[in-house]
């Protein structure tokens, strides 16, 4: 929204963050998450008829010619290689704080690699590497995944919306396999052929590496940087203020200020600050230009236009005013000014827009940008400020931890016997374990819905709606009509999504990134052995229940419905005593917070005026 803000680039420098971004992302969908595409994997397997012996007689024994010893080793497969994705972040995020972006992802795609060729070279009476492949393909798969988000650092205004792409890609990549099979049963389902379409693809994801090498940068990107390539064909990191523009778009606009003299009529910010001619279109579009005028203006003599002064509140002071005020500007003196309005809207033009150092002497850049009133609970704001042990033994920390450790592992323990599950419902020709190789995908078509729910509903909303799917996807997989699975797989797909896409984004906010990588790095312990429990669960299913998953598939329903309970405690902590926060890094700002919403918002303006003067670098206003 706030591209008008980007410097203009100098000749010397081609802005490169989209052709990063596709190259990831694509990368991402290559090898990101092979893991998750198991079933069309298992399927593969047996057609090489690993671990197939003594079938024949299980067969003759077991309705519906179900193999149990056969189905419970491919299951051990899934579940190691499932615990090495769930557990990898505590591993990966020391390595990506160390060694760096560059050198992680080329540490997941020689993981990948090597997974597959161990995995295509595995015979049923020979060599047999499959629990090994099956474990490194899943630490690389998360490995390369998590070395991308910060990506979306080049994108300020939209990082929600890259990670969800990540996501998306990640997520989809278990469409992979179920192409590979498909390959695989085209061309005769040969050991030969097999083997050579599980190694190709391995050298498929090795062209990532010289990529990764060329684009991907040595340290991760931080908001404030632009990523560009030179004319050399070397791509680089650098700040926007060092981009050297030759016009006043790549200039602060507080020393466009200075640069600028104001003259009646010329359009400027709130704060008195001149608007280059380049953004005023972007800025009208915003509702964040004025004008300077001077009391000749006509609309200037009428009392009802008339800008009255406000007294700076003190921020425990009561607020009371009979008139409604809510439209606060800020004069070009620097002396804060407020006019009613009679929509009852804050108007932005009220809002210090401008790329302004905050002087609180953390590492920030001349570019940051003041978007529209950000509020929080001041609960999650002072959760932040709390150190690695407190945020840890937090309500918060243990609902979250709880929430997904239960959720992942329904959904998970879903993916990996999907096709058990369909089998026992008369899927003989796997027509609909394919659907769901296919449906894993496309997730991405509920980016906007999740991202909706997060940025307008909030957290308690969003968790409900995910734990309300993952109740009815358990409630359908109960039911023995296979047709009716055809809805239980793809809502089962939405909830997946939407699932791992709230879950860095909730767990980023609420717990701030100072003891992120901890935080994520203990709930992903938690996740990794509590998914575990998928083996001994199947295998009751297969042999103590016949293969019948129903029982499993209602103990999830009373699983999940008492989450509903941290969900609702959410929604209401949520919305009690709310502050504003500094947009791109969630602290709190100063303010009044007495009062109806618009003042509390107007004396936030006023206060914000005062704590981060325009000024320009000569001191003169």
């Amino acid at each position: 929204m706030l591209d008008f803000l980007a410097p203009r680039l100098s000749p010397a420098y081609r802005d490169c963050k989209v052709p990063l971004l596709l190259v990831t992302m694509m990368g991402d969908f290559v090898q990101g998450g092979l893991m998750f595409g198991w079933n069309a994997l298992a399927l593969a397997l047996k057609g090489q008829n690993i671990y197939s012996g003594g079938c024949d007689t299980e067969r003759k024994v077991v309705n519906g010619g179900l193999c149990p010893t056969q189905e419970s080793k491919l299951a051990v497969l899934w579940t190691v290689g499932i615990f090495a994705l769930n557990f990898g972040p505590v591993f990966v995020g020391p390595i990506l704080d160390w060694v760096g972006p560059k050198l992680t992802t080329i540490l997941g795609t020689l993981l990948n690699m090597t997974g597959l060729i161990l995995i295509g070279c595995s015979t049923q009476n020979g060599f047999n590497a499959l629990p090994a492949g099956a474990v490194i393909i899943g630490l690389g798969g998360i490995t390369y995944h998590l070395a991308q988000f910060h990506i979306s650092n080049l994108f300020p205004g939209k990082r929600g919306l890259i990670s969800s792409l990540y996501v998306a890609g990640f997520t989809g990549c278990g469409i992979i396999f179920y192409i590979l099979y498909e390959i695989d049963q085209r061309l005769g389902e040969s050991t030969a052929v097999f083997r050579g379409t599980i190694i190709c693809y391995a050298f498929v994801c090795f062209l990532w590496i010289p990529l990764n090498l060329w684009m991907m940068p040595w340290t991760a990107l931080r908001i404030g940087e632009v990523y560009v390539m030179t004319n050399k064909w070397r791509f680089k990191p650098m700040q926007r203020m060092d981009l050297g523009a030759s016009n006043q778009q790549g200039i602060s606009l507080t020393t466009q200020k200075s640069n600028s003299g104001a003259v009646n009529g010329t359009a400027v910010t709130a704060a008195g600050v001149p608007i280059h001619e380049d953004h005023r279109e972007a800025f009208s579009n915003l509702g964040l230009m004025q004008r300077v005028v001077s009391s000749s203006d006509p609309q200037w003599t009428q009392p009802d236009h008339t800008p009255r002064k406000r007294n700076l509140r003190n921020t425990h002071s009561g607020v009371s005013s009979a008139d409604g005020l809510s439209d606060i500007a800020l004069s070009e003196s620097g002396s804060p000014t407020a006019g009613a309005h009679a929509n009852g809207h804050v108007s932005l033009a009220g809002l210090p827009l401008a790329d302004v150092e905050v002087g609180t002497g953390r590492d920030s850049t001349q570019d940051v940008v003041w978007g529209p009133l950000v509020f929080e609970a001041r609960r999650f704001v002072e959760l932040r400020k709390k150190s690695l042990w407190q945020q840890f033994m937090s309500a918060e920390s243990f609902g979250m931890g709880l929430f997904y450790t239960l959720n992942v592992f329904c959904i998970q323990f879903y993916l990996g016997t999907t096709r058990l599950q369909l089998e026992h419902k008369g899927d003989a020709q796997h027509h609909y374990t394919n659907f769901a190789n296919i449906i894993v995908s496309f997730g991405f078509v509920v980016i906007p819905v999740i991202g909706w729910l997060l940025d307008h509903k909030g957290y308690g909303i969003t968790l409900g709606t995910i734990n309300c799917i993952g109740v009815i996807v358990s409630v359908l997989q109960a039911i023995p009509s296979l047709r009716l699975q055809v809805v239980t797989l793809i809502l089962w797909a939405v909830g997946r999504f939407m699932l791992y896409s709230s879950y860095f984004a909730i767990f980023g906010a609420l717990f701030g990134f100072t003891n992120f990588g901890k935080i994520v790095a203990i709930d992903n312990t938690f996740n990794g052995l509590v998914g575990l429990l998928q083996l001994p669960f199947t295998y009751w299913a297969l042999h103590g229940l016949g293969g019948n998953f129903t029982l499993l598939n209602c103990l999830q329903i009373v699983v999940l419905l008492p989450l509903f309970a941290f969900c609702w405690y959410m929604y209401k902590w949520e919305r009690q005593e709310l502050v504003p926060i500094r947009p791109m890094e969630g602290e709190e700002l100063p303010c009044n917070l007495s009062g109806p919403r618009m003042l509390r918002e107007a004396d936030f303006v006023t206060t914000l005026k005062h704590q981060i003067p325009l000024e320009a670098p000569d001191g003169n206003s």
